[in-house]
């Protein structure tokens, strides 16, 4: 399978149900598994959501959202807004435990 990657499949499919078996397949290749939504709305950050451009993606074997960058890890991108949001991505992240790594990438 890797070497008909990169791959893009546009499919809804219940969490917990494919997520084992796309990673075996991946393999060493690159390829992502994104989730479309709409992050709450955020006075405090005068951040609103947007459907069409918030969500959250991991990319494996990849460092940037275009997946013109391969490397030995993954990435876990929260796309937040049309031009980003970096206050709003580094509250997600810290809700997460986490906090946002590099520079804001243009992505979906």
């Amino acid at each position: 399978m890797e070497r008909e990657l990169p791959l893009s499949v546009l499919r809804y499919v219940p969490p917990g149900t494919v997520e084992d078996r796309f990673v075996r397949v991946v393999g060493q290749g690159t390829a992502s598994i994104g989730l479309r939504g709409r992050w709450p709305d955020d006075a405090e950050t005068d951040s609103y959501g947007y459907a069409k451009y918030d969500g959250v993606e991991v990319l494996f074997n990849c460092d940037d959202v275009n997946w013109l960058q391969p490397a030995d890890r993954h990435t876990v991108f929260v796309h937040v807004d049309k031009w980003g949001d970096l206050p709003r991505a580094e509250k997600l992240a810290a809700h997460l435990g986490s906090t946002v790594l590099g520079e804001a990438q243009l992505g979906w």
